[in-house]
């Protein structure tokens, strides 16, 4: 059992849920939402809803207004790996990702910058960092359904540096010399 996780938003438009297995493993999954989501979803539904009834009702019942985007979740490295029983919700109108594993929702309020950098999708894929990480160990939810709210975080949103770095030289040394 994991002792926790860790919930990330990137500004590329992806998710991030690491499981914690121990103090140095985890267990990665990516949420993504392809480009026709609902169609996708619908697809996985039909193929596993007999399987996980409940799973795909709550996400039935989250995903109702347009609004809503349907992140699906695969196994970091292999995009066809993905999870039937895990999605990720996300309200866009409220700000609140909805995290449904099996039938444990929890639901995480998320900063309204971090939200607009989720839905506009413009953010390099890879190579940058998250804009949100919030890590929920699991004596705090013991893995029952749980609200995490802005209060509960440790720093919420964390603005990505968009400027490329500058190394600073000192005044007194060639600059050829340096690298």
């Amino acid at each position: 059992m994991a002792q926790g996780y860790s919930l990330q938003v990137f500004a590329s438009g992806r998710y991030k849920l690491s499981f914690h297995t121990s103090p140095t493993q985890r267990l990665e999954y990516y949420g993504e939402l392809p480009k026709r989501y609902r169609e996708a979803y619908q697809k996985q539904r039909q193929r596993s809803a007999e399987a996980i009834p409940q799973h795909f009702v709550l996400v039935d019942a989250l995903s109702e207004p347009n609004w809503c985007l349907i992140h699906r979740l695969h196994l970091k490295g292999d995009n066809n790996a993905t999870a039937d029983n895990a999605h990720i919700v996300t309200d866009t109108d409220t700000h609140i990702a909805h995290v449904i594993m099996g039938d444990v929702h929890h639901q995480w309020t998320l900063p309204e910058a971090v939200s607009q950098k989720l839905m506009s999708a413009e953010g390099p894929r890879t190579g940058a960092a998250s804009c949100f990480n919030e890590y929920m160990p699991s004596y705090d939810h013991d893995w029952l359904d749980a609200a995490f709210r802005l209060q509960d975080y440790r720093s919420g949103y964390r603005p990505t540096n968009t400027k490329p770095n500058r190394s600073i030289v000192p005044s007194n040394t060639d600059p050829d010399l340096c690298f």
